[in-house]
C-alpha cells in the first residue's frame, strides 16, 4: 500500500485493491485513498499503523487491525486539516484514533472496536489482553493491556465527528483543549466515560447514543457546550454511574435529552448557567442530583418513575420553574395546569447518605421515611420547583407507557413463576 500512496502524485485518487496488507503507513500529500472491497490493514510495527500527516486526504473503506499493547499511538493518527475518514474500521489493543492539532476534519461511518478484554471475562477464545514472552527458557512473563479511547482530540477544532460507533474502550470520544467540534448520530457502548469533554469550549453533542458505559457523558471544566436530543441509557455499571456528569461547567444548554435506566440520570456539580429544558429523566435510581451549583434553570422537564426524583445540597439559587414530577401531590385550583403547591426536594437522604454511605441500606424504610418527614417538616426546603406541572394527555401517555412496560416485565415473571409451578405441580402427581 505504502508503494501505491508514495507512486501517486498529489490529488490523485489511489484504488486500492481487495487484499490483506502490512503498516505502518504515511500519508503525506493530499490524495484519495478508495478501498476496492475488503482490504485490511495489520500492524507488526510498534509506529502507528496509519498515520496522516497531511491536509485534504480521503481515506475510505479500510479495516485496521493493530494488535499493539499499550502504546502512546493510537492506531490511526491524523495531523492534517479536512481530511474525511468514512467507513474505516478499527480493532485496536489501544487508543483507535488520535486528532493532534487536526482541524476541520470529518469522521464520518467510523467504527472503533477495543479488543482487550475486561478482567475476569471468561469468553471463549483467544485471550488478547495478555502479552506473553516467547522465550522458552524463562517463565512466562504476562504484561495487562490498557484500554485506550476510541476517539481522542487534543488541541483540535472545528471538527466534525458523525454516525460512529465505538464499544468496548476507555472512552469512547474523547476531547481535550478542543473548541467548536460537533458530534452528532454517534453510539458508545461498554466503556467508562461514552463522551468526555474536558476544558472544551462551544462542543456540540447532538443525537448521540450512550448505552451501559459508566457514565454516558461527562463535562468537565467545559463552558458554552450543547448537549441536545441525546439519548442515555442503562449507565449502572458502577454505584456512582450517570446518565450526565457535568462538573465545573458554564453556560450551556442540556435540551431534549431521554435519560433512562441510570444510576443517576443527571448528575451537576460546582455548574453555572447551565439551562436544562424539555429532557426525560424516567426509570433512574435518581433522577437529578445537584451539589453545590448555582444559577441554572430548569423548566419542562419531567420526571417520570424514578427511585428518587430530585436531590439536591447547596444549589439554593438555582431556578426551578414548571417541570413535571410524577410522585407530586399537586393542587390546581386556576385550571393553568400547573400546581399551586411546590414541588419541594428533601436534602435530608443525600446529606445524611453522603456522611455515612451504609444508610443507602435503609432506603425507603419505615424509620428513615419517618426521620426524613421529620426533618423538613415546617421548615420548608430551601430547593423546590414553585410552579411544578400538572399531568397533561402527553405527560400521561409517556407515564403510562413508561409504567405498562414495567408492568409488562412483572407480569411476564409471574406468569413464567406460575407456569413452572403448573408443571412441576403435574410431573409430581405423575
Amino acid at each position: 500500500m505504502q508503494a501505491l500512496i508514495d507512486q501517486a502524485a498529489p490529488g490523485d485518487t489511489v484504488t486500492i485493491p481487495e487484499g490483506k496488507y502490512e503498516g505502518p503507513i504515511r500519508i503525506t500529500k493530499p490524495l484519495k485513498l478508495l478501498a476496492q472491497g475488503k482490504v485490511r490493514l495489520t500492524n507488526p510495527s510498534e509506529e502507528a499503523a496509519l498515520t496522516i500527516a497531511a491536509d485534504d486526504v480521503t481515506l475510505q473503506g479500510i479495516t485496521v487491525l493493530d494488535s499493539r499493547i499499550n502504546s502512546d499511538d493510537a492506531s490511526i493518527i491524523v495531523s492534517g486539516n479536512r481530511n474525511l475518514l468514512e467507513k474505516v474500521t478499527v480493532e485496536t489493543m489501544g487508543t483507535g484514533i488520535q486528532l493532534r492539532g487536526a482541524n476541520a476534519n470529518t469522521l464520518r461511518n467510523v467504527s472503533v472496536i477495543g479488543k482487550v478484554k475486561d478482567r475476569g471475562s471468561t469468553s471463549a477464545g483467544h485471550d488478547h489482553s495478555a502479552h506473553l514472552s516467547k522465550s522458552a527458557s524463562k517463565p512466562k512473563v504476562t504484561v495487562q493491556a490498557q484500554k485506550g479511547n476510541g476517539i481522542d482530540l487534543y488541541d483540535s477544532h472545528d471538527n466534525h465527528l458523525i454516525d460512529n460507533q465505538v464499544t468496548n474502550v476507555f472512552d469512547g470520544i474523547y476531547l481535550e483543549k478542543s473548541t467548536g467540534n460537533e458530534l452528532t448520530q454517534n453510539r458508545v457502548e461498554k466503556s467508562r466515560y461514552g463522551y468526555h469533554l474536558m476544558g472544551t469550549t462551544q462542543t456540540s453533542l447532538k443525537n448521540n447514543t450512550g448505552i451501559e458505559n459508566v457514565t454516558g457523558a461527562m463535562l468537565m471544566e467545559t463552558a458554552n457546550a450543547t448537549v441536545v436530543g441525546n439519548r442515555f441509557l442503562k449507565q449502572q455499571q458502577n454505584p456512582n454511574s450517570q446518565g450526565i456528569l457535568l462538573y465545573d461547567v458554564k453556560n450551556s444548554l442540556l435540551a431534549d435529552n431521554r435519560i433512562e435506566g441510570n444510576r443517576v440520570g443527571l448528575y451537576l456539580e460546582r455548574s453555572s448557567g447551565i439551562t436544562v429544558t424539555g429532557n426525560r429523566l424516567s426509570l433512574n435510581f435518581v433522577g437529578m442530583q445537584l451539589t453545590a451549583s448555582t444559577g441554572n434553570t430548569w423548566t419542562n422537564n419531567q420526571f417520570i418513575s424514578n427511585v428518587i426524583a430530585a436531590q439536591a445540597q447547596n444549589s439554593e439559587t438555582d431556578n426551578l420553574n414548571g417541570n413535571y414530577w410524577d410522585n407530586l401531590l399537586g393542587l390546581d385550583v386556576d385550571g393553568d395546569h400547573k400546581s399551586d403547591l411546590p414541588y419541594e426536594m428533601n436534602p435530608f437522604y443525600l446529606g445524611l447518605t453522603d456522611a455515612i454511605p451504609a444508610y443507602q441500606l435503609f432506603f425507603q424504610s419505615p424509620g428513615f421515611v419517618f426521620l426524613e418527614n421529620l426533618f423538613t417538616s415546617g421548615t420548608g426546603s430551601p430547593i423546590r420547583d414553585e410552579t411544578p406541572l400538572m399531568p397533561t394527555a402527553n405527560v400521561v401517555s409517556a407515564e403510562s407507557q413508561t409504567n405498562s412496560n414495567w408492568g409488562a416485565a412483572i407480569l411476564g415473571l409471574i406468569l413464567l413463576a406460575g407456569s413452572c409451578t403448573f408443571i412441576y405441580v403435574g410431573v409430581k402427581k405423575s
